[in-house]
């Protein structure tokens, strides 16, 4: 009978270290080739660096999608807040029109972008454009801004 021969785990190890540095030299010499399309050291490091970081990603996108969340709710905001002022009769200047139009053109092009719906804000951008219409018709903007009450 024929006695098996058994592997010992020092010698499987430094088998493997010799594979991992013979793939990795022939892996360069082929990144380093020009011509050869196919990149497999940079394609490995990508990989690690990908999962190296990919809760880090999670949380910037999660901070990226809160942040905007922010902003949006911020136009709406200054947008409504600007309608009530109107409503209540303060006189504003033509600069603030101009910059309430254009959070207004941002707000719309989010909304549109994204398929959402606001009536509130449409109901307000419609009232502030008559407005300012009027103010254009008769060049009866404020002149200057308001001054702030302590």
């Amino acid at each position: 009978m024929e006695a098996m021969q058994t592997l010992n785990p020092a010698d499987v190890w430094d088998m493997a270290q010799k594979a991992i540095v013979w793939l990795a030299g022939i892996g360069i010499v082929i990144d380093l080739t020009p011509g050869i399309k196919i990149q497999p050291v940079r394609w490995l490091i990508k990989q690690l660096g990908n999962l190296m970081n990919h809760d880090l990603k999670e949380q910037l996108n999660q901070l990226e999608n809160d942040f905007i969340e922010h902003k949006v709710d911020s136009w709406r905001t200054e947008i409504l807040s600007f309608q009530s002022s109107c409503i209540n009769h303060e006189r504003h200047t033509k600069e603030e029109f101009d910059h309430v139009i254009d959070t207004l053109a941002k707000y719309d092009k989010y909304i549109k972008d994204h398929k959402l719906t606001n009536g509130q804000v449409d109901v307000a951008h419609e009232y502030i454009v008559d407005i300012y219409k009027e103010c254009m018709r008769t060049n009866d903007f404020a002149l200057t801004k308001p001054e702030e009450k302590p």
